[in-house]
């Protein structure tokens, strides 16, 4: 492995941080606009999410990680299943206790969301050089290594709202 010249990797770190938030301000607009569409409340689409993630869960379960009463889980519940974006079954082990699973409707409806086209679509692409596409291919493929590698320790930081955002009646 050669050594970095002085300075060259702080230098290609601070251009390639520029360009990324250049290039998020560039797009905003496009990625908001789902956001915009959605009928879903905040508390909705973090169901939906942690569905997502941790796959079918109890309903109690989620009512805890999303911190509401069970009265308030049922009622997101409820309106994500009358949306056909998740649905509900009795666990075969205990009778007593409802699982919960994102539907196909609802990981589309999450995905248009939160995994929307970025700037980097096959429209954009085909205005770059071979060159630039070599680049960006190699980069990119690094970027996958290291988020394989490292997963959530990356940055450090966890997602917090700044604000509280508006509730439908009911969620807390």
């Amino acid at each position: 492995m050669t050594s970095d010249p002085p300075g060259d990797r702080a230098r290609l770190h601070r251009e390639l941080i520029d360009a990324q938030r250049t290039l998020q301000e560039l797009v905003l607009a496009r990625r908001l606009e789902p956001l915009m569409r959605t009928r879903l409340t905040a508390q909705q689409m973090r169901a939906l999410g942690i569905l997502l993630i941790d796959g079918e869960r109890s309903t109690a379960h989620l009512g805890e990680v999303l911190g509401v009463s069970p009265a308030t889980i049922s009622g997101i519940v409820d309106r994500l299943e009358a949306a056909g974006m998740a649905s509900r079954r009795s666990d075969p082990e205990d009778g007593r206790v409802r699982l919960v699973a994102a539907t196909d409707r609802g990981a589309k409806a999450v995905r248009s969301i939160v995994a929307s086209d970025g700037p980097a679509g096959p429209e954009t692409l085909e205005h770059l050089t071979l060159d630039e596409l070599e680049g960006l291919r190699l980069g990119l493929a690094g970027l996958v290594r290291v988020v394989r590698e490292r997963g959530d320790e990356i940055d450090g930081t966890t997602a917090e709202p700044s604000a509280e955002p508006d509730r439908a009646p009911g969620e807390r």
